[in-house]
C-alpha cells in the first residue's frame, strides 16, 4: 500500500468545513462533560472582577474558538487571545465580546516577541496530529514563552496510537487496521505519554497530571466524533487504492461500533507552572 497520500500546507487533515467544526464543538462538549472544568483546579485565578480584568489568558490551536467561547462565560473579565494556523473556522470575532481578539500563528516558528510573557494562563489541546517527538519541544518551549513568571500551561491530549501495535495483520479489527494505517500519515507520539517530563525538560513545574478512559455514558459520541474524523482523513487520501481500502475499513469500524466496540483509551490533561 501507498504512503503517497496527502500534500498542504496546513498540516492539520481533519477539514476545516462546517462537518469538521460541528465535530469540534461536539469534541470540546464531551470533554467538558468527562471533567465538569474549562481550566484545571490547580489554576489559581482571583476571584475579584477587579483582578479578573487584568487576567490574560491564550487558547493555541484555537480551532473554531469554542473553548474561548465558554470560558468567557466563566471569566467575562478576562482578556482572552486565541490562535490557529488557520483562521478558516473561527466564528465573527464581534460573537465572543471585546475582551477576546482571534489571530493566526504558527507555534512550530519562533514566537513574536509581542507574545513574549504575555499571558497568565495558555491552553492546549489535541496536538496528536501534528506535533511529533521530534519537535513536541519547540512547542512546550514556546507556549512557556508565552507565560508571564508564575502563569500556568494547561495542555490536553488523547492517548490513542499508544494501545495499538505498530503494524496491523489483515486479520485485526478494522480499527486495529485504520488506526495502523495512520501511522503512515501522522507523527509518532509517543510524546503524550510523557508530557510531564516534556513539561520538566522545559523547566516547567508539574502541578498536575491526569488521565480518564471516557465515561461509558460518552463511549457512543466519542465513537461517533472519532468516526467523523476518519472520515474527513479518508476524503484527502490521493492513492484510489488506498483511499478504497481505508473506506472499507471505515464502514467495517462504524459497523462495530453501532454493536458497542470501543477503543479502552484516555483523555490526558498535564498542567504546568513557569517559575516566578
Amino acid at each position: 500500500m501507498s504512503n503517497s497520500n496527502t500534500s498542504s500546507e496546513d498540516p492539520y487533515m481533519l477539514g476545516r468545513n462546517y462537518y469538521a467544526s460541528a465535530r469540534l464543538a461536539m469534541l470540546h462538549l464531551l470533554i467538558h462533560a468527562q471533567f465538569g472544568f474549562l481550566l484545571h483546579p490547580s489554576i489559581k485565578l482571583p476571584s475579584a472582577i477587579k483582578d479578573q480584568e487584568q487576567l490574560r489568558i491564550a487558547d493555541v490551536g484555537t480551532g473554531t474558538g469554542i473553548w474561548i467561547g465558554e470560558l468567557t462565560r466563566e471569566l467575562p473579565q478576562a482578556h482572552i487571545d486565541g490562535y490557529d494556523i488557520s483562521d478558516e473556522q473561527y466564528p465573527p470575532q464581534e460573537w465572543y465580546g471585546p475582551n477576546v481578539s482571534l489571530s493566526k500563528l504558527d507555534i512550530f516558528k519562533p514566537l513574536p516577541k509581542e507574545l513574549e510573557g504575555k499571558y497568565d494562563v495558555v491552553h492546549l489541546r489535541f496536538f496528536m496530529t501534528i506535533a511529533s517527538d521530534d519537535n513536541v519541544q519547540v512547542v512546550v518551549n514556546n507556549l512557556k514563552g508565552m507565560l508571564k513568571p508564575g502563569g500556568c500551561l494547561q495542555w490536553v491530549e488523547r492517548d490513542w496510537m499508544s494501545k495499538f501495535p505498530e503494524k496491523a495483520e489483515k486479520s485485526d479489527d478494522p480499527h486495529t487496521q485504520v488506526t495502523c494505517y495512520h501511522r503512515s500519515l501522522f507523527p509518532e507520539v509517543r510524546w503524550i505519554n510523557s508530557l510531564p517530563a516534556q513539561f520538566e525538560q522545559c523547566g516547567l513545574e508539574v502541578l498536575d497530571y491526569v488521565t480518564q478512559a471516557p465515561l461509558p455514558v460518552y463511549r457512543k459520541p466519542w465513537n461517533e466524533d472519532c468516526l467523523i474524523g476518519w472520515a474527513a482523513i479518508g476524503d484527502v487520501i490521493k492513492n484510489q487504492e488506498d483511499k478504497k481500502w481505508y473506506r472499507e475499513r471505515l464502514a467495517e469500524a462504524a459497523e462495530n461500533a453501532r454493536k458497542g466496540w470501543y477503543v479502552d483509551w484516555e483523555l490526558v490533561v498535564c498542567v504546568g507552572r513557569k517559575d516566578g
